[in-house]
């Protein structure tokens, strides 16, 4: 395979620079120590260390993390409403979050988080934005008006993850991203949109998420498999 892509190029968000479309490893549960030790191997160019979903004390969990690996890491602690696990109160949800970031290259926070505003006043790093829907997915109009309030709000990447019900869902997504007015990550959550995490990189998403392990949302796909598919789609053969 001729190994020259057509698509890559660096973001430098704050002071990292990173290549783009990149893949990010989600860690969760047990295993993310020893999945962060082998991320890169598997293809991934970022990981992401999802704090409200460890095994143990994150602290500790996020240091070991940073050992094991020389990718950026990306943290977040994820609250439940938006999928995720964390059952604390959200002050103490955003210091975890903050604390975290000592050991960490982006953080990443809802913008419907209440203490989103004071965690960035916090952290000394970059920031994603990230709206998450489960259910399904606004219109094609609230969609662009959630993306323009997550730059607003401060983001360097601005991430939207919805379920889409049909290909015209899709298709939505993928003109959003054609309008996009700042580093984007979109993601088609669910058996839909699944096919959006290798497709959406072509038409412009920075970053596209799979897992090591278990999976963390509906529809991702193995990191491995990511990869594989990514650099087939952005090969000059893949045309």
């Amino acid at each position: 395979m001729n190994e020259k892509k057509l698509s890559k190029r660096k973001l430098a968000i704050g002071d990292l620079e990173i290549e783009v479309p990149g893949v990010v490893a989600v860690l969760s549960g047990e295993e993310a120590v020893r999945s962060a030790s082998i991320a890169e191997g598997l293809g991934a160019d970022l990981v992401e260390v999802r704090l409200d979903l460890l095994a143990g004390d994150p602290m500790k969990v996020i240091r070991e993390v940073r050992d094991a690996t020389a990718l950026p890491i990306i943290a977040t602690n994820r609250m439940v409403l938006e999928g995720g696990g964390f059952l604390g109160g959200e002050d103490e949800r955003i210091e975890i979050l903050a604390e975290a970031s000592a050991w960490a290259d982006v953080v990443d926070v809802e913008l419907i988080a209440r203490r989103r505003d004071r965690l960035l006043e916090m952290v000394d790093v970059p920031a994603i934005i990230s709206y998450h829907d489960f259910e399904g997915m606004p219109s094609i109009e609230a969609s662009r008006a959630i993306l323009e309030e997550i730059f607003e709000a401060g983001a360097d990447i601005a991430k939207l993850a919805l379920t889409p019900a049909s290909l015209e869902d899709c298709l939505h997504l993928l003109m959003l991203l054609s309008e996009r007015r700042g580093p984007t990550s979109l993601m088609g959550m669910g058996g839909v949109g699944r096919h959006l995490r290798a497709v959406a990189p072509i038409y412009g998403s920075v970053l596209t998420y799979g897992y090591i392990g278990s999976p963390t949302a509906p529809g991702q796909i193995p990191v491995k498999a990511l990869r594989e598919v990514l650099d087939l789609l952005t090969s000059s053969d893949g045309f």
